[in-house]
């Protein structure tokens, strides 16, 4: 094991074999590879610039890990967290790795050297870039970068001892905002996410396929809107949805599953069915081991995290007039990606009474901004159909018809929040309640947008 001049491991990608692509969020590239001697698959998760789309130098693996250490994990039971390590590497090794996202999905690359096959227009991390200071022009790209390094979610490991049959199925969920919210002067009864995904697919040929799904059906406690809310995922994914087999991702929004092959390419043994794995994800996701007395149970990962996003008591209408009348250098202190982690989670969770009502009203704001992680995080849960299993277990769901399937879950994309993110999601949202009003002046036939709830 090198270690780098800064202290942290130094990776040497030679190492590791089976390159591939797992992923792209705002903020991130996310590689994964499998380590030559102990086999176990890992993923980096390399910084990404939002303006360029690129990988950029600017690494926050530190802001992150520490966002994670000290805001986040308080909130989750050890079992749901990712461990995560900063590592680092020589940058000329990330302009290689930086080719991957390029690729097809699925596309393995054996070794790092085939790496170098491919053109270098491939990668998003371009080497040799020059900035010119004072009249000199110099090279900016550091020798090293850092990365924060874990475990690949896809490939969960199982602890029951029987080996099962068939292959592990990881499912991704984006599950979103988890509790209906009011605003002020915002009448309507669209919860959150559906307000904004009316906004972004609003004259799209495809929009009614994407609008089945409602985080209000998922968290709602209900065995039949679960099933429901998770069966319009496998349907038409979107961005909240991916599944993985063995690792390799086979439905997601980019490339979905037709319906006729969806249950033999899960189970090509007919050993189970699509309608099974969706309520072993019920179960698993509530923390139910059957249907009966069903409800999201506080130490289910659903439930904690709506404990989580419930720490919002303003919502994004009243989040955004409070941060308009906030002095200048407080608003640039809020699109500092660390402030949380300055102030830290006691300060942001006390209940005090605050002399200073800006000092009150800032205090809400960072508890919007904390919440904003956890409505915008992933579940990863692995499962795999048991053979047997003979004594009752946590991490085992038994189905009506008698099926069990062991699971592991994990919740990712816990990254910080700042007041850009609400900025651009208000003026999302307020486009988006604007078509929802013009919707209601039709006759209630014409109507597009089915409401979450009665008001």
């Amino acid at each position: 094991m090198q270690i780098s001049p800064s202290g942290k491991v130094l990776v040497e990608p030679r190492d590791y074999r089976s390159f591939c692509f797992r992923g792209e969020g705002r903020a991130n590239f996310v590689i994964s590879a499998r380590h030559r001697l102990t086999g176990v698959r890992i993923v980096w998760r390399f910084a990404k610039a939002r303006k360029s789309g690129l990988l950029t130098v600017k690494a926050r693996s530190e802001l992150v890990n520490s966002y994670m250490e000290r805001i986040v994990a308080p909130f989750f039971d050890e079992q749901y967290l990712v461990d995560m390590n900063i590592v680092e590497f020589h940058t000329v090794d990330v302009h290689q790795l930086a080719k991957i996202p390029s690729l097809p999905a699925n596309q393995k690359i054996e070794k790092f050297e085939d790496l170098f096959e491919l053109p270098d227009e491939y990668s998003f991390l371009p080497l040799n870039t020059f900035q010119r200071v004072h009249g000199a022009v110099i090279v900016t790209n550091p020798k090293r970068l850092t990365s924060l390094q874990m475990l690949d979610a896809t490939q969960l490991p199982m602890t029951v001892g029987d080996e099962g049959h068939g292959s592990t199925i990881t499912v991704e969920i984006k599950p979103k905002q988890g509790f209906f919210q009011h605003h002020p002067n915002v009448n309507i009864p669209h919860c959150n996410n559906c307000i904004l995904q009316i906004e972004k697919s609003c004259g799209q040929s495809h929009f009614s396929q994407m609008y089945d799904f409602c985080p209000m059906d998922l968290f709602s406690g209900n065995y039949s809107r679960m099933h429901k809310a998770i069966h319009s995922l496998f349907l038409v994914p979107h961005r909240n949805l991916r599944i993985f087999v063995d690792g390799n991702q086979v439905h997601s929004d980019e490339k979905p599953l037709e319906d006729k092959i969806f249950t033999e390419t899960l189970f090509p043994r007919n050993e189970a069915t699509s309608d099974d794995l969706i309520s072993a994800l019920c179960l698993a996701l509530t923390g139910n081991h059957s249907k009966k007395k069903f409800r999201i149970r506080d130490s289910s990962v659903l439930g904690q995290i709506l404990r989580a996003q419930k720490v919002d008591e303003i919502g994004i209408v009243r989040a955004h007039a409070i941060y308009d009348r906030m002095e200048h250098h407080i608003k640039t202190n809020l699109l500092d990606k660390s402030s949380l982690t300055h102030v830290g989670l006691e300060d942001i969770l006390e209940q005090k009474s605050l002399d200073n009502e800006n000092d009150d009203l800032l205090q809400q704001l960072r508890r919007y901004f904390l919440a904003a992680t956890m409505k915008d995080c992933s579940i990863m849960i692995s499962l795999r159909l048991l053979h047997s299993c003979s004594v009752p277990r946590r991490d085992v769901v038994r189905l009506p018809n008698g099926r069990l399937f062991a699971f592991s879950i994990k919740i990712v994309d816990l990254d910080p929040k700042t007041a850009k993110n609400l900025i651009n999601s208000h003026a999302r949202f307020m486009s988006g309640v604007k078509i929802i009003r013009l919707d209601q002046e039709s006759t209630e036939t014409d109507r597009k947008f089915k409401p979450c709830i009665n008001i």
